[in-house]
């Protein structure tokens, strides 16, 4: 089911909390009810939860908040240290559908360990879920990282995490960049649970935890002579630190944490007696402000002899000190989007170095003793000192061949490597994910261009294809690619800047779930579309079309069967969508310019996108005026606005509110009448989440009445 839209989200809190949708209510009190529905995410039942909520507290406690910084986290944190009872009703019973077994709730139980809000990237959870229990790395690294696949999957099909990239409106390319999130009060629910079964302790659970042991000393030291064991499920084996406390400090001196195995910091939290957890596995230091050189320095001298995954992402540091070489057992290092400017040689020395991360820092050149370091699998280098910006190659040694185990190697610079460098990466057969940078100098040198061939039709596990091109580059060298030689198990290719006359045709018959790539043969239109939309599996697809329209580009029924994400970038976005085409498209982003143009050069049959749910324009605002920039928006804009579904629009990343407005009372009677008429009348005329959408209204009807 789909979440409520914003409107409806903020509708059904009111009825229910103060019976009235008039938005009659105090500013005071709409602070809170946004940042309630900011939590809720559009789900109605915690919506509906905490509108109960709401009613318990007369909404009297809430008119004046304490100061302009607190308001209602601060309020609602106080006042309700446990759910409210419908919500801790549903969430235990959707606990309670995991199987009750070892393997299974570990990787639910672990998503506590993150801090509120905290978005993080499929292969960071799965890695970390590799080193902290979740999955057994008994059954071997691969087996295991298998298996923590599935493990996510399971939380997505039961959405438990949510994709949040479609809310990253601005991004050009949100599915490299896609990020996924836990839901406010799923998170609350699993620290509780966490807690209460001694897997993971969180600033708040801890302070509880103690207070209670003092306030009951006595019945605490009879309980632990009458069940040992579950005094022991109460050591905190898992440490979660992400809200500063003056008394945490003084708390953690005074605990035994030997038995402490996984270790997170972040935000403002201080002064953390790292040297306390000797016998950690996992530690994670990402996004710590306070974190320090003297602190990196600190754990590396503190005999952590167990260590096995550090990360210190997204932090101040500015070196990695050569102490590090005494974390014999280390195997994950990620040190991405720091400051760090060199890599010590005595990070070689540690053997079991699996995955090395580098993105995001100033190191441009890898020392060549890394070759020597054969059982790397992951490295990750390359990149700007901002998170998600555009990615910066680095340069790897000659004789990167060496490293056989390598199964993803990004980004790595090819602009000032030999053609024979780039033929031996072709070598590295294990390697699935391989993102490069390549120049317009290389796309017109035939020895070049024939090198980077041999590459890919050598590297047969082959999942993830990126290269980055110069402006100007002409990629169609790779159309000569035999059908049979392209790597069978690839799903993502991406070429950025680089032109194709056409669509290479060996891609017919691939997995491929997204493509980006830009043609500049109008010629061939038709013929590409037919090759895009023959790939079964393809979820997204980025398509740059260089050159502008003679006519409508029209969009057939029956091809792009599970196409979810279709970003256009054309100078004249003529696109026409047939009755039923894209029929599972929900997200249409369409970037365009300033071109002489007529009337009719503009997008339709956006209405036949029958579950689009957004739409986003782009468009450079110095040509604001612009008759074609206006005439397009203008198009768009007016079909949305006539879409039978509730969908979002944005242009250049702002959200367009009063869009579909104008068409509510039209539309919920239009909905909540089909609902009960129609259901079922054909396959895509009422989906689940429409369905629920008609009820909430009904019930704000009736609570209107």
């Amino acid at each position: 089911m789909k979440p409520l839209t914003e409107m409806d989200s903020e509708r059904l809190l009111l009825a229910k909390a103060v019976g009235s949708v008039d938005g009659c209510v105090p500013n005071n009190i709409k602070l809170h009810c946004d940042e309630i529905l900011r939590r809720c995410d559009g789900i109605p039942l915690f919506i509906i939860g905490m509108a109960d909520w709401l009613k318990e507290q007369g909404l009297q406690q809430l008119h004046q908040p304490k100061d302009e910084h607190q308001g209602f986290a601060t309020h609602y944190e106080e006042q309700v240290p446990r759910l409210p009872e419908r919500l801790e009703q549903a969430l235990s019973s959707a606990f309670s559908d995991f199987p009750n077994d070892d393997d299974s709730r570990l990787p639910l139980l672990y998503m506590s360990m993150f801090p509120y809000g905290y978005k993080f990237e499929k292969d960071r959870l799965i890695l970390t879920w590799g080193f902290t229990e979740c999955v057994p790395l008994s059954l071997g690294f691969s087996n295991a990282m298998l298996k923590a696949e599935l493990f996510f999957s399971r939380l997505v099909d039961r959405n438990v995490i949510t994709c949040v990239a479609s809310n990253c409106k601005h991004k050009q390319d949100e599915a490299e960049a896609c990020q996924w999130q836990i839901n406010h009060f799923m998170h609350q629910f699993l620290a509780s649970k966490s807690a209460e079964m001694g897997f993971v302790f969180t600033t708040t659970t801890l302070n509880l935890l103690a207070a209670s042991a003092s306030a009951s000393a006595s019945a605490a030291a009879a309980a632990t002579t009458e069940c040992g064991n579950q005094t022991s499920s109460r050591m905190p084996r898992r440490l979660a630190l992400h809200h500063p406390d003056p008394l945490l400090p003084s708390l953690l001196e005074t605990m035994d944490l030997s038995q402490t195995r996984s270790l997170a910091v972040s935000g403002t939290v201080c002064r953390i007696p790292v040297d306390k957890f000797v016998n950690l596995v996992v530690l994670d230091l990402e996004g710590w402000e306070n974190l320090k050189d003297e602190d990196l320095l600190q754990v590396c001298t503190s005999k952590m002899f167990f260590l096995c995954y550090l990360s210190v992402r997204n932090t101040q540091v500015h070196k990695l000190p050569y102490e590090i070489k005494e974390l014999r057992s280390l195997e994950a290092l990620d040190v991405s989007y720091t400051q760090i400017t060199e890599l010590p040689l005595e990070v070689f020395e540690l053997i079991f170095l699996r995955h090395l991360d580098l993105r995001g820092t100033r190191i441009r050149q890898l020392p060549k003793q890394i070759v020597g370091r054969w059982n790397i699998s992951h490295l990750l280098v390359g990149g700007e000192g901002v998170i998600h910006s555009i990615e910066k190659a680095a340069r790897v040694p000659n004789n990167v061949r060496r490293l056989s185990m390598l199964e993803t190697l990004a980004t790595v610079d090819l602009t000032s490597h030999p053609a024979s460098f780039v033929m031996a990466l072709g070598d590295l057969r294990r390697l699935t994910v391989l993102a490069v940078t390549w120049s317009f100098h290389q796309s017109t040198d035939r020895d070049y261009c024939e090198a980077l061939l041999s590459c890919i039709k050598k590297l047969e596990r082959l999942e993830s294809l990126t290269i980055h091109c110069g402006l100007g580059c002409s990629m169609e060298f790779l159309g000569s690619l035999e059908k049979s030689r392209a790597p069978r198990e690839l799903k993502m290719f991406k070429v950025t800047a680089g032109r194709f006359a056409s669509v290479p045709p060996w891609i017919q018959g691939l997995w491929l779930s997204f493509v980006q790539i830009t043609v500049s043969n109008k010629q061939t239109t038709t013929d590409d579309l037919k090759i895009l939309g023959e790939l079964s599996v393809l979820q997204c697809l980025i398509l740059g079309l260089d050159f502008i329209p003679g006519q409508a580009i029209v969009i057939e029924s029956g091809g792009f069967s599970e196409l979810q994400r279709f970003l256009v970038y054309c100078p004249i976005p003529w696109l026409s969508f047939s009755k039923g085409a894209m029929w599972k498209l929900t997200y249409l982003q369409l970037k365009f310019c300033s071109t002489p143009a007529s009337q009719i050069c503009v997008p339709s049959g956006i209405s036949n996108l029958r579950r689009l749910t957004e739409v986003a324009l782009c468009y450079n605002e110095k040509y604001i005026n612009s008759p074609s920039i206006k005439m397009t928006v203008e198009a768009v804009t007016k079909q949305v606005a006539e879409h039978r579904n509730p969908i979002d629009l944005f242009i250049n990343g702002i959200e367009q509110d009063d869009v579909q407005e104008a068409d509510d009372e039209v539309t919920e009677i239009t909905i909540g009448t089909s609902s009960s008429t129609n259901a079922g009348a054909e396959d895509d005329a009422q989906p689940v989440g429409e369905e629920a959408t008609a009820v909430v209204q009904c019930e704000i009807t009736e609570a209107e009445s």
